[in-house]
């Protein structure tokens, strides 16, 4: 343990749990099932539509209707953001800080915030790439594999949930205190 603090979830994890299963089960049941990375194939894709329309129009990919308008998962993207900052206020726990009570504990009580975004950066461009090179993302696979009861969401969960736990055991070995 660590003298940096964290501050308690304010729902329990399993209520939270339950919460996003039923959006999930609920949004296959209306229209079909959630992802996100998708939209920012077509915010990319429409972005070099104005400077190379050419290339575009001619890749086997992005050439095709499904990237080349924004749709209703593009306004998922933008509530999903809206909604987690607009509950943080709600909350009372919005704060604009460049590093956590995690990256501290771990880096002996410095913000170092530089290399705070570097890592950041780094790891959100690897979960972008394996989402592409995969052709779906986590929330595709997992969240809304388990909605669609899909046998694949089994094998995978396990994998995702096992290698996420190494990595944050590798790169926050130290825990900071939550309190109670």
């Amino acid at each position: 343990m660590s003298n940096e603090r964290v501050e308690k979830s304010p729902l329990p994890w399993w209520l939270a749990g339950l919460l996003l299963g039923g959006v999930q089960i609920l949004a296959v049941a209306i229209s079909k099932p959630l992802g996100v990375s998708t939209q920012f194939v077509v915010v990319d894709t429409l972005a070099l539509k104005q400077s190379s329309p050419e290339y575009v129009a001619q890749h086997p990919v992005i050439g095709s209707e499904k990237y080349q308008k924004l749709g209703g998962g593009f306004w998922l993207d933008v509530g999903l953001v809206a909604g987690a900052f607009i509950a943080t206020l709600v909350i009372g726990r919005w704060r604009l800080q460049a590093t956590t009570a995690w990256w501290r504990a771990n880096r002996n009580g410095k913000a170092a915030v530089g290399a705070r975004l570097l890592t950041g950066f780094i790891g959100g461009f690897l979960i972008l790439l394996g989402a592409r090179l995969a052709h779906g993302c986590t929330s595709g696979q997992f969240a809304s594999g388990w909605a669609q009861l899909s046998v694949a969401a089994i094998p995978f969960t396990i994998t995702l949930f096992g290698f996420g736990m190494l990595a944050a055991r590798i790169m926050y070995p130290k825990t900071p205190d939550i309190e109670a």
